[in-house]
């Protein structure tokens, strides 16, 4: 199980991705690819401002399109005991002197508790964890 991050989903739907975020979600199987629910705040939270700004809905209905279609069954939420795991995550890099986000602390708990990898542009923002990472718009990812 591969949970991608925000930056993997945007880029993906940009004009022109990276080439080797193109390269790498070639060499996947894409049921093996998933969203969890920061992740699909975050998108939202982007649709949502590009409405207000320019009235056009393009992007929710992007962003629909990939809940109930591409990613439908394959999206992981942030519940159990994953609240608490987050919780503990944001303490004990607090305690070290990296914060990390809240986003990112529910991210990184979703994929610890799943045992999964996150696939992220922003490898620093999770080191420390613990956790699987790869890098997409790496090359040799």
């Amino acid at each position: 199980m591969i949970v991608l991050d925000t930056n993997v989903v945007s880029e993906a739907s940009r004009p022109a991705p990276d080439p080797n975020v193109v390269e790498w979600f070639r060499r996947q199987d894409l049921l093996d690819l998933y969203l969890c629910g920061p992740v699909v705040m975050e998108q939202s939270f982007g649709a949502e401002r590009f409405l207000n700004k320019t009235g056009s809905d393009r992007h929710v209905r992007a962003l629909d399109h990939l809940i109930s279609k591409q990613f439908s069954g394959r999206i992981v939420e942030f519940v159990g005991p994953v609240p608490r795991l987050a919780g503990k995550l944001r303490a004990t890099r607090e305690n070290i002197g990296r914060p990390i986000s809240f986003s990112d602390a529910m991210i990184a708990a979703i994929c610890l508790a799943h045992d999964a990898t996150l696939a992220t542009r922003n490898v620093r923002d999770f080191d420390g964890l613990d956790l699987k990472i790869v890098n997409p718009f790496e090359a040799s990812a």
